[in-house]
């Protein structure tokens, strides 16, 4: 007889196993069921996944094993012919397996095994400069300048900020600072980021206008959806600026909004070290749990790269000239307290020279008065003493 716990198991919907996962998940759960629903159809003559879980069901053992194989292999070639790289074919497959296994067909590691795969072929990144951000500029309206002088500043995900709301900003520090929730983070885990004094200035003119609940750069709570309509309009006005240039292996754009993303990690990497750059960025691999950073600290890293994230030239040429400054007058500090230790160590010097010279003359002072005392006063001295 079969349990009631496993019935009500069979009973629950797919909806229902998502339940706790992100909208991000649950979108590239949906995105992966309609393309093998797509393929179905194309591949095998206008059939409906449901059709070949149907057909899969009736199999038993080494021929449900083999038909399995032979279906997600040609659904690999399928992705290839579509130009998906392997990474993002094995992504698929992991998301693809998890709604196999709801419908009770196991992609087992044996299966796993017979799959084929291609070797990603790698282009050598594209290095975003400040050059190619101002010209892209030229040709974006300021709410959308403020957007992207936003994701230059951060580092962060373009879904990340799209999220944020009045009430993730501080004013009150030197910087103004961005609260990142988890709830909207990949990793689902929550960090904080800072704006430079150029993107302050846009976010600032936004803010007077919202209240704490409203977004900030996001259009309404459906990130998704206004991720791929900032990424449609980023291209257009990359395309205006005549940055068309894609990539020869996957045909991908080679500007993108996580461009910014790599800007900013090249700089925070450059100006103080690979660590705070993948901390500042939420990177999943970073082991963040062991390095920790103050409030304080941060800041003071983040206004030292502050003038590399500047996309106006007049004003990171301030910023580069106040840090400049602040790094002479740091250096004269120095210099001087070289100074007046290298002066109190000659007057040590000195003195322990002249001590030095007189020491013999010194310690023939104290014999002749300790001769001129007599052997009575010490007898005298010494007898009192024993006695007390």
């Amino acid at each position: 007889m079969s349990s009631f716990l496993l019935k009500k198991k069979r009973l629950k919907t797919w909806d229902e196993k998502l339940s706790n996962k992100s909208q991000r998940t649950k979108d590239g759960y949906t995105l992966v069921i309609k393309s093998f629903e797509k393929f179905c159809s194309e591949y095998y003559g206008g059939r409906t996944k449901d059709d070949i879980f149907d057909e899969l069901s009736v199999l038993k053992d080494a021929e449900k094993t083999l038909a399995t194989v032979d279906l997600i292999q040609n659904w690999i070639n399928w992705h290839y012919s579509h130009g998906v790289k392997t990474s993002v074919v094995k992504l698929y497959l992991a998301w693809l397996g998890k709604y196999f296994d709801y419908r009770e067909i196991s992609i087992t590691q044996k299966i796993k095994d017979e799959l084929d795969f291609k070797r990603d072929l790698k282009d050598e990144p594209f290095a975003l400069e400040i050059q190619h951000i101002q010209n892209i500029f030229k040709f974006a309206s300021p709410k959308k300048i403020g957007f992207y002088l936003a994701l230059v500043s951060t580092g962060a995900r373009p879904a990340e900020l799209l999220q944020v709301k009045k009430r993730d900003i501080i004013t009150s520090t030197k910087r103004l600072k961005v609260l990142i929730q988890p709830e909207g983070v990949k990793t689902r885990h929550g960090r904080s980021a800072y704006l430079t004094k150029e993107a302050a200035r846009y976010c600032l003119m936004r803010l007077r206008q919202i209240s704490d609940d409203d977004l900030v750069w996001g259009k309404h709570e459906d990130y998704s959806k206004t991720e791929k309509a900032e990424s449609k309009t980023f291209s257009r006005y990359c395309d205006n600026a005549g940055y068309v240039e894609r990539y020869h292996s996957n045909n991908y754009r080679k500007i993108t909004l996580y461009s910014f993303r790599s800007f900013f990690f090249s700089a925070a990497a450059d100006v103080n070290r690979e660590g705070y750059a993948h901390k500042m960025t939420g990177h999943g691999g970073y082991l963040s749990q062991y390095d920790r950073m103050s409030d304080e600290k941060k800041l003071e890293w983040f206004l030292k790269v502050e003038p590399f994230l500047t996309i106006d030239d007049d004003e990171r040429l301030q910023l580069e000239n106040k840090q400049l400054k602040k790094e002479n007058t740091e250096k004269k500090q120095f210099e001087e307290e070289i100074k007046n230790l290298k002066k109190r160590q000659v007057e040590l010097e000195y003195n322990q020279k002249e001590y030095e010279s007189i020491k013999p003359d010194v310690e023939k002072l104290v014999l002749n008065y300790f001769e001129e005392l007599g052997e009575d006063f010490f007898r005298k001295v010494f007898s009192k003493n024993s006695i007390n």
